[in-house]
């Protein structure tokens, strides 16, 4: 069974007497349960379109979206996920506990398990202390990790996330991180949207990249970032005064800082480049290859759809 699956769903806006728009165009993704995916793409690429069509908030104007193998259409199935919108707005007059309160009571939660739920939530959020603080005082890093803990009062299967990271400071940055291993280590599935290439590859499996509504590709990013290197980082420590252009594959890059030189080279005969040093007197310290990073394979992959990264 797929926790999402995408065939070939486009969404097309009307925008003026005759202008239209496609914000998704014939997406097809499948993304298996129990795992972590990460969509990526520029603003205004159909990120949130697509995630508002697996909620049923938007309706897609050809193809389908399932959730579980059942249509999204279905309230049924729709229970079984969670959803953190990209700017979450509540009634600011709320304080979390009712805020979770109204969450669970419209999930069909018992008082009891509303009470035990939200007091866990709001620990793992880091709101407890603030729970019977009105909204209109948080913070929008408080706001959005308040929208965490309603996404989740149901104990959902799949949480689905746009933007989760947005207006979080380094330390809810890194409770969101925490809480999302923490679903994917109850065997549920998370899929989220993002532009903040350093959490995507710091918590995803898989990802896909869309740019101007259309998928330009999915993998796996152990296969991704698994690419040969394509250079050399060497730092070496020596008279490295004669080094700049003498060196096979001319270096990139010669940076002194204090005895030390880094050197980066595109030459792929690794003992080649360490024998030419030795000749030299230079004594190597460290050697670290250069791959293909995530943001150079998203630029590239805009570029190639013609379009430019905001």
């Amino acid at each position: 069974m797929k926790a999402i699956v995408f065939d070939q769903t486009t969404k097309i806006y009307s925008e003026g007497f005759k202008k239209k728009k496609t914000a998704v165009d014939q997406l097809t993704l499948e993304i298996p349960q129990g795992e972590i995916f990460g969509f990526l793409g520029p603003n205004g690429a159909g990120k949130s379109t697509a995630i508002k069509i697996l909620v049923h908030i938007v309706f897609p104007t050809s193809g389908q979206a399932y959730l579980f193998d059942r249509p999204v259409a279905e309230k049924a199935v729709r229970r079984r996920i969670g959803y953190l919108p990209e700017n979450p707005y509540f009634y600011d007059h709320l304080t979390p506990e009712e805020l979770l309160w109204f969450g669970g009571k419209t999930s069909g939660l018992s008082p009891t398990q509303i009470r035990e739920r939200s007091d866990t939530l709001l620990k793992n959020v880091d709101l407890i202390h603030v729970r019977r603080r009105s909204l209109r005082t948080f913070s929008k890093g408080m706001v959005q990790r308040a929208g965490l803990a309603l996404a989740l009062i149901n104990d959902p299967e799949l949480v689905i996330l746009d933007e989760p990271m947005s207006g979080l400071d380094p330390l809810g940055r890194k409770l969101m991180s925490d809480i999302i291993r923490g679903l994917k280590g109850q065997g549920k599935t998370v899929f989220f949207s993002s532009h903040i290439l350093h959490d995507v590859e710091d918590l995803c499996e898989r990802i896909g990249i869309i740019v101007q509504g259309r998928l330009r590709l999915t993998s796996s990013l152990r296969d991704l970032l698994s690419t040969p290197p394509k250079g050399w980082r060497i730092t070496v420590r020596g008279k490295t005064e004669a080094l700049t252009g003498k060196l096979i594959g001319s270096p990139l890059k010669l940076c002194t800082t204090g005895p030390l030189t880094e050197i980066q080279t595109q030459e792929m005969d690794l003992y080649k480049i360490v024998e030419q040093l030795k000749e030299f007197k230079c004594e190597v310290v460290s050697l670290v290859p250069l791959k293909e990073t995530l943001e150079e394979i998203f630029l590239r992959e805009i570029e190639k759809a013609g379009g430019k990264p905001l």
